[in-house]
């Protein structure tokens, strides 16, 4: 039965089997939502994913609680970093806090790391998964809501269809295009996409083109937060021509409901001026279990920043404590040369270090606020004489999550 732990309370904890399909499927609906079967099912015959990919909880035959562990991407400056994403998280109402996603999630951990995962992400439901080492590391992309009244038509020779998989190299071509000089970018292959645009979504992958060539591309349908579920929202959007957005904006429209848009830096630019932002805002969950690999992983991107500041010439240590442990990375010239685990430092300041707490390092690594404005909002973060050694390395980034969620 491939067991993957003792289980809770004698309930076991196991990897799925195809024969759990239909449980895990009603599962899913029940907890979830009738609109993500289609992905559920796809997943577990996706010759890459499989039901292997999933965990159960099994109440003697009966499945009751779930999560399966994805293969993602996220690219900072040069440098992919390989994460895990669990995502389909159920359990059955009457089986809820009794362990069952702690028992889970520490078992797809596992899987993670040990197919050389540096990060887990996952999207869900607020503080839920800060209590599994998560914590809210990169801002998602806020909404904006077309203003009542604006004309949204289709271009004249333009049109809007769904996705199809021979669809895959523009879709790859454009979203490489909308994330071009953004720091941290979420990746997927052009295999996921000639796969992925073929299961029913709440905001299937759309498409706009004009004399047989596309030129446009974005989801359409549901938003990622309930806020804005009076409204069809335009997700993802990325083009090479203007009026291919203006195109998927009327199609948007074209659902009879209010319209909004997720922000995507200068691919969203052209509606702001027709509409308002949503106060409504929210981050990508991140694990980082090991920072030492990650920063190891990261020594590229850490050293072109060391060598683009006034540090360049410069030789050193800096003593980076998480107060239960701590890491050393040396640079040598502008160049971070060893990143190392040291002792624990209660007092990294005392020794011309900087401290932040282990909560926290996803969000310094992946840059949601940087070092400075990082201590501004924690007292424990502590910077010290190296503060614009820590800002120089860990600066603010902006993020294009497009392909997470």
């Amino acid at each position: 039965m491939d067991s993957e732990g003792t289980g809770v309370a004698g309930i076991a904890v196991r990897r799925a089997t195809e024969a759990d399909l239909e449980q895990v499927v009603a599962l899913q609906v029940d907890r979830n939502g009738v609109e993500w079967e289609p992905m559920v099912r796809a997943l577990f015959v996706h010759a890459d994913v499989g039901p292997g990919a999933f965990t159960v909880a099994s109440d003697g035959n009966r499945v009751v609680s779930s999560l399966c562990l994805l293969s993602a991407s996220l690219r900072v400056g040069a440098v992919d970093v390989p994460v895990g994403q669990p995502e389909f998280v159920a359990t059955t109402a009457g089986h809820e806090h009794r362990g069952l996603v702690r028992a889970q999630m520490d078992v797809v951990h596992r899987w993670s790391a040990g197919r050389g995962d540096l990060a887990q992400i996952i999207t869900g439901i607020p503080y839920f998964y800060r209590r599994f080492g998560y914590e809210y590391a990169i801002a998602f992309p806020r909404v904006r809501v077309v203003t009542p009244g604006v004309a949204l038509a289709m271009p004249e020779g333009w049109s809007v269809r769904r996705a199809e998989p021979d669809d895959a190299p523009a879709i790859v071509r454009l979203h490489a295009l909308a994330q071009t000089g953004v720091p941290v970018v979420a990746t997927r292959a052009k295999e996921w996409w000639r796969w992925s645009v073929g299961v029913d979504d709440p905001a299937p992958l759309h498409v706009a083109e004009t004399g047989g060539t596309v030129h446009g591309i974005a989801g359409i349908g549901a938003g990622a937060s309930r806020a804005y579920d009076f409204a069809t929202t335009v997700r993802g959007v990325a083009f090479d021509a203007l009026d291919a957005f203006n195109a998927l904006l009327a199609e948007a429209a074209r659902r009879g409901r209010p319209v909004a848009v997720e922000e995507r830096g200068r691919h969203t630019g052209p509606v702001e001026p027709l509409s308002q932002r949503h106060p409504v805002h929210y981050a990508l969950y991140v694990r980082v279990a090991d920072p030492v690999a990650l920063l190891d992983r990261l020594r590229p991107v850490l050293s072109e920043r060391l060598a683009a500041s006034p540090r360049a010439g410069t030789s050193g240590q800096l003593l980076l404590s998480t107060y239960s442990s701590s890491i050393v990375l040396t640079y040598e010239r502008g160049e971070v040369v060893s990143v190392e685990a040291g002792r624990p430092s209660q007092d990294p300041l005392g020794q011309g270090g900087a401290g932040v707490p282990p909560d926290l390092v996803a969000t310094l690594v992946f840059g949601r606020y940087g070092a400075a404005a990082l201590a501004d909002r924690h007292d424990d973060v502590r910077l010290g004489q190296a503060a614009d050694l820590m800002e120089t390395l860990f600066p603010r980034l902006d993020a294009d999550l497009a392909l997470v969620h």
